[in-house]
């Protein structure tokens, strides 16, 4: 067998016989190695540090007499070999660990060597093989330069220690690493983080592909063929990658933060590529599920109102579509009734109605909060989507909702608008007439579908209400309510009322300094429920102006406060009362005088009497204000607390030419006189009104005829 490898030496180099002397007689262990990494050639050297003979050596394979102290280190130098195999340049392992036989008797020993292989070539560059040589580096006698200084020596045996710290640390790295060699990608180097990502296989010394055919398939050995041919880097953050990490086991998805970079020779060229990454499912995971979470109602797992806003963006120009805003009626009753509870579960039984009516490809449901939901279908006509829009009530009234044995009904009213490339309607003011179509079909009567358009003037209205609750709250929070008073003046000189009393009106300053009018929000502030919220501002308004000015005031001042009857009834509103005037400690509350009209006070008689009665204890005072408007009985007027009676305008200004309104304000006067109550003539706009006012025993009056309004 050596003279069959002397052969190839023959007829591949012209110095055969030095070669053969040099290669029998070195001090290294050498051998030589075919192309199969079989042993082809043996030196004595070789022989005698395994105890063996040529004959028993020559034939077999490098890996059966030379293995390495564990798989690991095996499969170094069979990737060592494959190198130098692929690229006819030498190789050089600084460190392995291989058990060899003890020369003094039985057993082995664990040494530690660098492993140099060097390629042997034809004349035509050919590769034959390969020679495959040995040094043990804990042995200087069996290193070159034998009589090296101790200080060398030293220094040698510290890189050692280095090296193997070095190693260390690349092996314990907490991300993943590896080292993939030539244009096929054979695995050189892998960290054990690399192999828990793994799994099961051996990867040293194989190709990416043989070992790990997964993710040729998902598209990786593609990405690494790119950076090796281009040398530009490969990044990717999270990407889902499957592994099968049992072997014969399922695929199980990870996501990895990856990096492919290349490796340059010192010629430049690329001769590998560094992977470097980090498993990142955990935290993609949890990423995933917050994003979820922010992007959905947690109730009943539809889109929320801010990823039903973000998915809407762009869908103004993709032809003709259709936006239903919808909202549950009676749904307060349950709430009410039952508790939060039964509600929630009511809410995710009428999502599921809505869902069951949906096309998954067409339609985008949200829930926008409350008891509001949004449907966009696309590429829906008016007509389809008032069908829709009637299915979707059916549904909804169909639910057989049960709490606690008790059956509980809601049904749906629905707004519907369409638009898209045939309509100038953008998005956002379609979402708009919707909203306003739908609180018009419960103004209707609920239960119902309305069809909205920009020509349609009671939407139109609609809108704009909703529009002038926007700029009330808008007002109310950058401080743009401000505060009229006109005067209320005395017209009985002999009953010895004082005639330090104002009516506090409100009013908006625009945000272009204009003034808006109390028709241009009070209306709305009612319908939309929000006249509460603006009564508490007005209060605290007023309590702040009289606090500034309680030095000047006199005693007998007084201010005229109109509230709603929602405000008087609601619940929290003594208590709020009694705070703000403790805020307030120069406030006497024989200060305010509350307003409430004739019709709020009669919608609920018995709950308006005992609100009154309650602050009356604290030391205010109450008008009822355009009494004769609701036309109620005089018997009404007992029932009621009040100190002052406001007579509605219309009938003092008809005094002057209808005698019917002349004998209604005059019994007005009459009656209230008798109830030790005074009479305030509101809408006094002409003078000549004062004189047969005060004929017909009114006591006060108000209006322009007597005062314009001032601010306060």
């Amino acid at each position: 067998m050596l003279g069959k490898a002397w052969g190839y030496m023959m007829a591949t180099a012209a110095g055969e016989e030095e070669f053969c002397v040099s290669f029998e007689m070195g001090p290294s262990p050498a051998l030589m190695l075919d192309c199969g990494l079989t042993i082809i050639g043996c030196n004595a050297a070789y022989a005698r540090l395994i105890g063996s003979d040529r004959a028993t050596i020559l034939g077999r394979s490098a890996f059966e007499v030379f293995p390495g102290s564990n798989d690991r280190q095996t499969c170094m130098v069979r990737a060592s070999c494959d190198r130098v195999l692929e690229s006819r340049t030498p190789h050089h392992i600084p460190h392995v660990q291989c058990a060899v036989p003890t020369p003094d008797g039985p057993g082995s020993e664990e040494r530690h060597w660098s492993v140099s292989n060097f390629p042997l070539l034809r004349a035509d560059g050919t590769i034959l093989g390969i020679l495959h040589c040995l040094a043990d580096i804990k042995e200087p006698a069996h290193m070159p330069h034998a009589n090296q200084s101790i200080q060398d020596t030293d220094a040698r045996s510290t890189l050692d220690l280095e090296k193997e710290r070095l190693r260390q640390l690349f092996q314990q790295a907490p991300g993943f690493i590896c080292v993939l060699h030539g244009p096929h990608h054979v695995f050189e180097l892998a960290n054990d983080a690399y192999y828990q990502l793994v799994g099961h296989r051996q990867i040293i010394g194989h190709r990416v592909e043989e070992v790990m055919p997964e993710v040729v398939a998902q598209g990786f050995l593609d990405k690494l063929d790119a950076v090796y041919t281009t040398g530009q880097p490969f990044i990717g953050r999270a990407l889902p990658i499957e592994f099968q990490r049992v072997a014969g086991g399922e695929l199980e998805q990870s996501y990895i933060d990856l990096i492919y970079q290349p490796i340059f020779n010192d010629m430049g060229d690329i001769s590998g590529i560094f992977v470097q990454g980090n498993d990142v499912t955990e935290a993609h995971t949890l990423a995933q599920e917050v994003s979820y979470q922010a992007a959905h109602d947690a109730l009943t797992g539809l889109c929320n109102r801010r990823e039903f806003g973000r998915k809407t963006q762009d869908i103004a120009g993709s032809g003709l579509n259709a936006l239903l805003y919808m909202d549950i009626d009676h749904l307060k009753i349950v709430n009410d009734r039952c508790g939060h509870a039964a509600g929630d579960s009511l809410l995710i039984e009428v999502a599921t109605a809505l869902r069951s009516q949906c096309d998954d490809e067409r339609d985008l449901l949200a829930r926008l909060g409350g008891d509001e939901f949004a449907l966009l279908r696309r590429d829906c006509s008016q007509e389809d989507a008032v069908a829709l829009a009637h299915r979707l009530c059916k549904a909804v009234k169909d639910i057989n909702f049960f709490w606690q044995g008790q059956r509980y009904g809601v049904t749906l009213s629905v707004g519907v608008v369409t638009f898209g490339d045939d309509e100038t309607l953008p998005f956002e003011a379609a979402l708009g007439l919707a909203d306003a179509a739908c609180f018009l079909a419960k103004d209707k009567g609920r239960n119902r579908v309305q069809v909205s358009s920009e020509s349609d003037e009671e939407v139109w209205q609609q809108q704009q209400d909703m529009d002038n609750v926007t700029r009330l709250r808008e007002a109310m929070r950058e401080d743009r309510v401000i505060l009229f008073a006109q005067k209320i003046v005395g017209l009985q000189d002999g009953r010895n009322r004082p005639a330090d009393f104002y009516e506090v009106l409100a009013r908006l300053r625009n945000g272009d300094g204009t003034i808006i009018p109390p028709s241009g929000f009070i209306p709305a502030a009612e319908r939309f429920g929000m006249i509460e919220e603006f009564d508490r501002h007005i209060v605290g308004k007023i309590l702040a102006h009289l606090q500034a000015r309680s030095a000047e005031l006199p005693d007998e001042a007084c201010y005229f406060v109109n509230l709603s009857g929602a405000t008087l009834s609601a619940s929290g509103f003594l208590e709020f009362i009694e705070s703000s005037l403790a805020a307030h400690p120069a406030v006497h509350s024989s200060q305010i005088c509350f307003e409430i009209t004739e019709t709020a006070a009669l919608a609920n008689v018995q709950r308006t009497a005992g609100a009154m009665r309650s602050l009356i204890d604290m030391g205010f005072r109450f008008a009822l204000d355009d009494f004769g408007s609701g036309m109620a009985s005089f018997t009404y007027l007992s029932h009621l607390p009040v100190q002052f009676v406001k007579i509605d305008g219309e009938f003092v200004k008809g005094t002057l030419n209808h005698s019917t309104c002349a004998i209604i304000v005059e019994a007005v006067s009459k009656v209230a006189r008798a109830m030790d109550m005074c009479t305030i003539a509101e809408s006094v706009e002409f003078e000549e009104l004062i004189p047969r006012l005060r004929s017909m025993g009114i006591d006060y009056a108000q209006g322009f005829a007597l005062h314009h309004p001032e601010s306060i």
